[in-house]
């Protein structure tokens, strides 16, 4: 994932509130790369906009494992919908969270239904949380990622409640972001560094796994400046609280 991505915040804290006996449901996008180390979520991925359904299968008849499901929001309205209403419907049991980063990220960058334009002019809005509420979806949270705590709590809360619930864990793709600052010319924030503080847990480097995070021979943790975007997502997940903004 690239460097300051939403997903990876995501990801690093719906983690800490899932046990190993849950299941969990991958879907097609950016978000599928949560399969891989650290995060290894996803367990069951089969096409575009499956993963409502398969989730619904998976919570039938199972009292003991729990089931959550991912979903872009792009793929939210390309092929998302029929899997949700299908779990209002039929009031199956599982949390589904969709991954809102405001783009089709990973074609391109296009534009969808909620952002409010197409490749032509300005259009009406789709928010995604009205269409789940039109749809009759009662029990929705809504969430920044780098807010990783709330985050956290909101899985932990709706993993112990019944039926259908959906959290919405949003944060702009931060590639596009910079991406446009850097058309208009403004400068990104300044990278951030590792302090004395470091007790080398790496934290930053096995757990969040930010590419901007290197270990070198002896140990020690710096930060590769050419690919920290600044956006300061990393500060608290360290334990020692080492990482601060390089002012200099």
């Amino acid at each position: 994932m690239c460097p300051g991505c939403g997903h990876r915040s995501a990801f690093h804290s719906i983690k800490k509130a899932l046990k190993d006996s849950d299941i969990t449901v991958a879907d097609i996008g950016c978000h599928t790369l949560g399969y891989l180390e650290p995060y290894r979520m996803g367990q069951v991925l089969l096409c575009m906009g499956h993963s409502s359904g398969t989730a619904s299968g998976l919570s039938l008849f199972n009292n003991s494992r729990r089931v959550v499901a991912f979903l872009g929001d792009s793929t939210f309205f390309h092929t998302g919908l029929p899997g949700i209403i299908n779990a209002v419907f039929n009031k199956h049991n599982f949390t589904l969270i969709i991954m809102e980063n405001g783009t089709t990220a990973m074609t391109g960058h296009q534009d969808h239904p909620a952002v409010g334009r197409n490749f032509r002019e300005v259009t009406q809005k789709v928010p995604v949380r009205q269409v789940l509420e039109g749809l009759g979806v009662e029990n929705i949270r809504e969430v920044d990622t780098y807010n990783q705590s709330k985050l956290t709590q909101y899985v932990e809360e709706a993993l112990e409640e019944e039926g259908f619930k959906v959290i919405i864990a949003k944060h702009p793709c931060m590639l596009k972001f910079t991406r446009e600052l850097r058309r208009k010319g403004r400068p990104l924030p300044n990278p951030v560094r590792v302090s004395e503080k470091c007790n080398r847990k790496y934290v930053c480097v096995s757990n969040f796994a930010c590419p901007s995070y290197q270990i070198t021979d002896d140990g020690s943790i710096w930060v590769q400046k050419d690919l920290c975007i600044g956006d300061r997502s990393c500060i608290q997940t360290c334990p020692s609280e080492a990482i601060v903004p390089d002012d200099k």
